[in-house]
């Protein structure tokens, strides 16, 4: 059974209702809905098979399943040719609908990836890799202008296999690249190498022709109103791009160029970000440095302010440093009480120190792995100490380095003057001291008193003798050694002198040498004073005086002193310590210097031999002298007079032709032992109240 011909009418009145719910050039509503409205409008059962044909186009029927069915109705007579085109027409507008529909869910989507991509190579990876999948093309690329050199620059390819075209650099205006980069318009060219339509660089051609691409065709980056750079496709064969191509490429330049600069900004505002994190972060290191730095500072001047100051400054720079502190003379000694430790003797440690001093700067040395810094306290460029840490610092560690190396020069100098304030006011009354006076004024009594010399107190003199190399040093030395204690030191009359309190018994200084204690007889002699120079390998001969009570009977005291030090000196008893009392019987002889008995005596005992060496100038007085101190033994004695025995032999048979046999044996012996002695110490200029130029021996001052 036939149908009658439907009216076209009707149909087209639906197609006019697709139009309507579905603007192509809007493409907002969605297909489904539109699908489902041309089955709602299909005629229910005035034509069957037109209502079939109406369900299957809102079914998404196929062209190849939908011409099939149209011939076989055609065929029939059931649809006329108008119908027939109608709804031909209607799915074409269905099909385009939903192509249009996905082409834009692919550009949201395409947009949504690249507004999320942070990164801009990866933003412009993705633009030339959706745009080539959307396309279709061979190859796609993107460039980006230069500005300052007029040109613009392909930036990043995808699916481009040779490096001259992913270089392409070419002058703004040129080839297809160079047009579109000028934000003219969109442009192709079908087969570019033989288009004479466009420009042409050799360099460029010469990579075009190299990856073998013909068609080109690219549209313009806008961002912010200004040509930021181009987005182009090419294909390895001749053709041309559909218009649809074209509107498509200016779709994706137009979300690439707003990825493009989203991406840039983001990446702008992320290095801002870290760049003002990382300053953030530096000022507060550099604040906390700086609040450090201060703290360190404040201790530093109560540490000047405070006694003990050297100790202190290394108990606060271990502290500050976290490591062992040393503090060491410019000579690489370690500072009187301080620590040592045997890696700074080395001559790593030595040049360290005297590169300090030159740079004005910390200096970082090892030895055998183990990390020093060495920085040189200076004060108006002399060296006067360099500080040692036990590792290597950081430049703000470094800088409280520094700043410790200031307040160390501060407190040496402080020191230095002290001292030599004080050191001069000890001159100026040892001076008043040692010399007689007739009387004791009140104002010497208060300036002896400042430094413990209290009048009436128990007082003695020492007189030390060393090498006249080792005189200031020991000066200095001794300068310590009465630091803490009562006493002055000074140089008077060219000696060295100390007016010292002895000690009381139980009171004691510490150890001596004997193994005893200040307070002893050994302390009365000197015996402490000898101990400290030799401890710093200086040899001295201390002569001692009696204990005086008072300030008055200190110039009577030196002259005492002075005599037992030039006696020590005349009887070759150097490096010993004395007062009169130790010198035994040479003490005995000091007290009758000035008697008539000391000219009777050498005259009874000595006489013939000291006249027989007057005329003849030989030395048989000396000869006699050196035997008797040997104990009458023959060997050492000629050793002494750097004689052979024989010539000793004939020396002493003259003696004995002189003086008599008597004078090597018994009492005889002693008197002549005496006398021999009181003539080595006339000899030496001891006589009471004489003031000889000085000992001869090597050891006087």
């Amino acid at each position: 059974m036939g149908y009658h011909p439907i009216g076209t009418g009707h149909l087209l009145h639906m197609i006019n209702e697709v139009d309507r719910m579905y603007d192509l050039r809007d493409a907002s509503p969605i297909s489904n809905k539109l699908r489902n409205s041309i089955r709602s409008m299909a005629p229910p059962q005035e034509n069957p098979p037109l209502t079939e044909l109406l369900t299957a186009l809102g079914d998404n029927i196929s062209s190849s399943d939908l011409e099939p069915r149209l011939a076989s109705l055609a065929e029939k007579n059931v649809l006329d040719d108008i119908t027939l085109a109608a709804i031909r027409s209607l799915h074409t507008k269905l099909e385009e609908a939903g192509r249009r529909e996905g082409l834009l869910r692919v550009l949201y989507d395409i947009a949504t990836d690249l507004t999320g991509i942070r990164d801009v190579e990866a933003v412009l990876k993705a633009i030339v890799r959706r745009t080539r999948a959307l396309i279709g093309s061979d190859i796609s690329y993107l460039s980006l202008n230069d500005y300052e050199k007029g040109e613009t620059y392909i930036r990043v390819t995808d699916g481009a296999t040779t490096e001259m075209f992913r270089s392409i650099r070419i002058p703004l205006g040129e080839g297809v690249l160079g047009a579109v980069a000028t934000g003219r318009a969109p442009s192709q060219s079908p087969d570019y190498l033989n288009d004479s339509t466009k420009t042409h660089v050799p360099a460029s051609d010469e990579a075009v022709a190299a990856e073998g691409v013909r068609a080109i065709m690219g549209v313009p980056l806008w961002a912010a109103g200004k040509v930021i750079g181009a987005l182009l496709v090419a294909d390895r064969h001749a053709h041309h791009f559909s218009s649809d191509d074209i509107a498509l490429m200016e779709t994706l330049g137009a979300h690439a160029a707003v990825a493009l600069e989203n991406a840039r900004h983001f990446s702008a505002m992320a290095d801002a970000v870290t760049k003002l994190n990382l300053a953030q972060t530096e000022n507060v290191a550099h604040v906390q440095v700086l609040e450090e730095l201060s703290s360190l500072d404040q201790r530093l001047m109560e540490t000047l302010a405070a006694g003990d100051v050297l100790p202190n400054l290394l108990r606060l720079l271990s502290e500050s440093m976290d490591s062992p502190v040393f503090i060491l003379s410019p000579g690489g000694e370690p500072m009187e009480g301080l620590p040592h430790h045997n890696d700074l003797s080395s001559i790593a440690a030595a040049q360290a120190a005297g590169m300090s001093v030159e740079r004005k700067a910390p200096v970082q040395f090892t030895v055998e792995g183990r990390q020093y810094t060495a920085m040189a306290s200076l004060a108006a460029e002399q060296h006067l100490a360099s500080l040692f840490v036990a590792c290597h610092r950081d430049e703000e560690r470094l800088v409280g380095l520094e700043r410790s190396a200031l307040v160390l020069s501060a407190a040496l100098i402080f020191e230095r003057t002290l001292q030599d304030t004080q050191y001069r006011l000890q001159v100026e009354l040892i001076d008043e001291l040692l010399r007689p006076r007739p009387e004791i004024t009140a104002a010497l009594i208060r300036r002896a008193a400042g430094f413990g010399l209290v009048e009436g107190g128990q007082l003695s003199v020492r007189v030390i003798g060393v090498k006249e190399e080792h005189r200031q040093r020991a000066l200095a030395i001794l300068r310590q050694y009465v630091e803490n204690r009562p006493g002055i030191v000074a140089l008077y009359e060219s000696q060295l002198c100390v007016i010292e309190s002895p000690a009381k018994p139980g009171l004691g200084r510490g150890p001596t040498r004997s193994g005893t204690h200040g307070g002893d007889r050994s302390d009365s002699m000197g015996q402490a004073v000898m101990e400290t120079l030799q401890r710093q390998h200086i040899q001295a001969t201390v002569g001692s005086s009696q204990i005086v009570a008072g300030l008055a009977g200190l110039p009577g005291a030196y002259v005492q002193a002075r005599q037992v030090l030039r006696a020590l000196l005349a009887l070759s008893r150097q490096g010993e310590a004395a007062d009169p009392a130790r010198l035994g019987t040479a003490g005995m002889l000091l007290g009758a210097m000035d008697s008539p008995f000391t000219e009777q005596l050498l005259a009874a005992q000595l006489g013939p031999l000291l006249t027989y060496d007057a005329t003849r100038g030989t030395a048989l007085v000396h000869t006699a002298s050196l035997f008797l101190d040997n104990d009458s033994a023959l060997k050492p004695t000629a050793e002494g007079l750097h004689v052979h025995v024989n010539t000793l032999r004939q020396r002493l048979d003259r003696i004995d032709a002189i003086l008599g046999q008597k004078w090597r044996r018994g009492t005889s012996a002693l008197d002549i032992h005496v006398a021999l002695k009181l003539w080595q110490l006339k000899g030496a200029g001891l006589k009471a109240g004489i003031h000889p130029p000085g000992p001869r021996n090597e050891h006087s001052s």
